[in-house]
């Protein structure tokens, strides 16, 4: 990912991009590396969407402004995408892990259930979460009642996590296992290893070696949206890249990927709100 914040020795301009619909305050980093062309972000800085520009050094000010204004469209889809992420992010840090809260999980939402219960083993301070009537129930032992709110919700969100870590990998080497030995002849190969992790950036990868790891955090969307990050992994096997061939392979099997690829492209920061 380029580096977008300004290093040491570089040049940087601050400007204002403004079109008919979009205004934003804009970074403008001067680079002696880059030669031709420019790369450009939104993001957020001190609670405000900014427009993080790398350019050439020899480009003035104006130049960046009007390819930025060519490039209107796309200046506008990010900022939407930061300004998405911005408000996961604050509801993320006001989620709450008591009865009612909402969770996702396969595509359907939950609701918290919280029961405090007596444990024949007395030392247990395990917390058992399962999916039962429709609820996401946990289990606290009885000896939590002590705890202050904030203290049973950390303990609580810890072992959601634990149980949608746990589902998110059985049901991943389940569907990879599906999709790998379905289409084998195409593939070449099967990988050798299926893991449920977190990531902050990305859905999934495979290694050199044809491991695959997959968010766990994905577990929440519906069966095909899962089925095309593992489809799209398990390509990988085969072509290291996103070659036409690659994408050729994903479509193969996936005739329907773009509908899919769109769905996380706008929803897809839904799947961090744990």
């Amino acid at each position: 990912m380029t580096n977008m914040r300004p290093v040491s020795g570089e040049k940087t301009q601050n400007v204002l991009f403004q079109t008919d619909s979009v205004s934003l305050p804009c970074l403008i980093i001067y680079s002696a590396k880059r030669k031709r062309t420019i790369s450009y972000t939104v993001r957020y800085d001190s609670d405000e969407a900014s427009l993080f520009v790398r350019a050439p050094s020899g480009l003035s000010s104006k130049d960046v402004l009007s390819i930025l204004s060519d490039n209107e469209k796309n200046v506008s889809e990010l900022l939407d995408k930061a300004v998405k992420k911005q408000d996961a992010a604050i509801k993320e840090s006001k989620k709450t892990y008591r009865n009612g809260s909402i969770f996702h999980y396969m595509g359907r939402e939950y609701a918290l259930a919280v029961f405090f219960v007596d444990k024949e083993d007395n030392r247990s301070n395990k917390i058992d979460v399962r999916l039962l009537d429709g609820q996401l129930k946990a289990y606290l032992p009885a000896k939590m009642l002590h705890l202050t709110q904030e203290e049973c919700e950390k303990k609580i969100k810890k072992a959601v996590e634990a149980f949608y870590m746990e589902q998110a990998d059985v049901f991943f080497n389940a569907r990879v296992d599906y999709f790998a030995e379905k289409y084998l002849p195409l593939l070449g190969k099967k990988p050798i290893a299926v893991k449920a992790q977190y990531y902050k950036g990305k859905w999934g990868c495979c290694s050199s070696d044809n491991e695959i790891r997959l968010n766990w955090t994905l577990i929440q969307a519906d069966t095909p949206i899962i089925d095309y990050i593992i489809v799209h992994e398990l390509c990988h096997i085969r072509h290291k890249n996103h070659s036409a061939d690659f994408w050729n392979l994903v479509e193969t099997i996936d005739p329907n990927y773009k509908e899919k690829q769109k769905w996380l492209k706008d929803n897809g920061w839904v799947l961090g709100l744990l």
